[in-house]
């Protein structure tokens, strides 16, 4: 058992070790790297997306079933006035 210990032990820990190692390197340099910051979007600019659609249902197409009413909506339902 001793000598399993030294044979799987001791690479393991230079494994670990070095993975340590390399990881610290790498935050080091990758420290001074700058990602540009992303606009926040106001109310008061104009809206140059396509318009997309969130649903709470994996339904593709939004369609109601044949036997729903017309008044049914499926997924929910969110209107307003900007």
């Amino acid at each position: 058992m001793d000598n399993l210990i030294v044979v799987i032990g001791v690479p393991v820990t230079i494994l670990c070790v070095l993975s340590v190692v390399v990881c610290v390197v790498a935050m080091v340099f990758s420290s001074g790297v700058k990602y540009p910051k992303v606009a926040n979007y106001t109310l008061d600019q104009q809206w140059d997306h396509q318009p997309l659609l969130f649903s709470a249902t994996e339904i593709q197409p939004m369609s109601l079933a044949h036997h729903a009413e017309s008044t049914d909506v499926d997924g929910g339902s969110a209107s307003g006035k900007w």
